[in-house]
């Protein structure tokens, strides 16, 4: 297949990147257009942060990678492959042949009988059962496995949980409950509340909610709610009045916005904590964005997530990595020593 010379073929002058740097953009760039299919060059080089000059200069590089085949030697099969008319004509990335990338392991019978059982479990969690789609993924890890596991058997929890099948259908339809709720001081009091999420802490299930009574968001256990009944009045408030806590952690005092650096590269897995927009450093391959981070637990996981990833304002912030790396290298030494 002959190269486009006016455009694609012509040298480009992209970021300065060492050979890991360039790896880790490989590793990344062909998942992202095998995932998302036909992208314009101009929407990748805004997703990775790169000249579109630079994605071009990609595509011809990455059409003389693959693995060799049973001669030893790499022949058109052996190699990716993109489609240089789209890419000419159309200014478009289109993926036309992959390698290696499709030869994913084979989990054995064993081993997918054990993930089957602890998805079992899991499902046995209403507040879980009710967002995961369980038969699906487990439909999925059946046909990974190099056998056909056993089908696991989990006893069910003893009754079904008071209220959480009514609250879920109020949640699915959008429409507002009242309730009486007795407060941990034994005190009760009627609230009118817009459901928004149920969750699930060990044995206790909540429901978190927008209580118009405190005018703010609320949790509420479950076991402390009776009267329960769907208004007709429909739901003023939603998942977006959540925040951050919609993955897991609820933007709070300790630090609020948080602002982290990292490299391009890494932007793919900052994305499940909806950071602002990202903005590039000049003259370097990194970029700065804004997340809000509610607890110290969510720093440490994507400064373990993400390579690269330096916390860079505010102090408490700052001084809350830190005292985590203080204290992980202090264990460190008890352990060498």
């Amino acid at each position: 297949m002959a190269e486009p010379a006016s455009r694609a073929g012509r040298p480009a002058k992209g970021p300065d990147l060492d050979g890991a740097e360039k790896l880790a953009f490989y590793l990344a760039f062909v998942p992202y257009l095998r995932e998302l299919g036909p992208v314009p060059v101009a929407e990748a080089a805004a997703h990775f942060g790169y000249p579109e000059a630079f994605i071009r200069e990609s595509v011809l590089k990455i059409m003389t990678m693959g693995v060799p085949g049973e001669t030893g030697m790499y022949l058109a099969q052996d190699l990716f492959d993109f489609d240089l008319a789209a890419l000419e004509e159309d200014d478009e990335l289109v993926l036309v042949q992959r390698v290696a990338i499709d030869d994913v392991p084979r989990i054995s019978a064993r081993e997918a009988a054990g993930l089957l059982a602890g998805l079992a479990v899991l499902g046995a969690d209403p507040a879980i059962a009710a967002v995961a789609d369980f038969t699906s993924l487990r439909e999925k890890l059946a046909r990974g496995a190099a056998d056909a596991p056993a089908e696991p058997i989990v006893a069910p929890a003893a009754g079904g949980v008071p209220g959480f099948a009514v609250l879920r259908d109020a949640i699915a339809a959008g429409r507002r409950v009242a309730f009486d709720y007795r407060g941990a001081d034994g005190a009760s009091a009627r609230r009118e509340v817009d459901p928004i999420r149920l969750e699930s802490t060990d044995a206790e299930h909540h429901l978190r909610g927008w209580c118009f009574l405190r005018d703010d968001l609320r949790t509420f256990r479950l076991d402390r709610i009776s009267g329960l009944e769907v208004l007709d009045a429909a739901v003023e408030h939603g998942v977006p009045d959540l925040d951050a806590s919609e993955i897991g952690f609820d933007p709070g005092p300790e630090h609020g916005v948080v602002t982290i650096e990292c490299d391009a590269a890494g932007l793919p897995l900052m994305s499940g904590y909806r950071p602002s927009a990202a903005r590039r450093i000049a003259g370097s391959v990194r970029v700065r964005m804004e997340v809000a981070i509610g607890s110290d637990a969510a720093l440490r996981r994507i400064l373990a997530e993400v390579a690269g990833a330096v916390v860079v304002a505010p102090d408490s912030a700052r001084e809350a990595v830190r005292a985590w790396a203080r204290d992980s290298l202090g264990r460190y030494r008890e352990h060498a020593g």
